[in-house]
């Protein structure tokens, strides 16, 4: 019965280790992509599959150690082990927190070869035309595409109102409520 709970708690521990190593794989991939914060969360993956080891390294030898130094050298033995344990949960939290809030790094955008480089400056073969200097703010002398001339701008519709109604009132004393 002690060996199936033991090879149960092995189990559990492998399984609990598979996580963080695929996290590894994952971040590794991912760091082009996301570069720093990819790396923050490649190395949380790192402690947390590090605290799993050990841990699996604690429930396979805990025989061993119980036989080899005692049962009080035992409980020193796993008090620095659960301390280093905490140490690296603690880390590889923390982290992958910080991978998660941390700015992602844009790719590097490398240039397509063979395409010319815009460069600043007249070009032979084109008219150039200046834009002539307008006082004040900008304003636009020509509607765009997507702009109608005739467009008034938009005002809150008024109770009452209808879409198509006149804007103001007709002259004289209001109708009878």
């Amino acid at each position: 019965m002690q060996s199936l709970w033991n090879t149960l708690n092995i189990v559990i521990v492998l399984l609990q280790c598979l996580v963080p190593a695929a996290g590894i794989v994952v971040t590794a991939m991912g760091r082009r992509t996301h570069g720093r914060a990819a790396m923050l969360g490649l190395f949380g993956c790192v402690a947390l599959l590090l605290e799993g080891l050990l841990r699996l390294g604690q429930t396979i030898f805990l025989e061993t150690l119980v036989r080899s130094v005692g049962i009080g050298g035992v409980s020193r033995v796993l008090g620095i082990l659960g301390l280093v344990s905490f140490v690296l949960t603690v880390t590889g939290l923390g982290l992958l927190i910080w991978a998660v809030v941390a700015r992602r790094t844009p790719p590097p955008q490398p240039a397509a070869p063979g395409w010319p480089q815009p460069h600043p400056g007249p070009q032979q073969g084109w008219p150039q035309t200046q834009p002539a200097a307008q006082p004040g703010p900008y304003q636009n002398p020509q509607p765009g595409p997507y702009q109608n001339p005739q467009q008034t701008p938009y005002q809150e519709p008024q109770p009452g109102r209808h879409p198509g109604q006149p804007q103001n009132p007709p002259a004289g004393p209001p109708p009878p409520a």
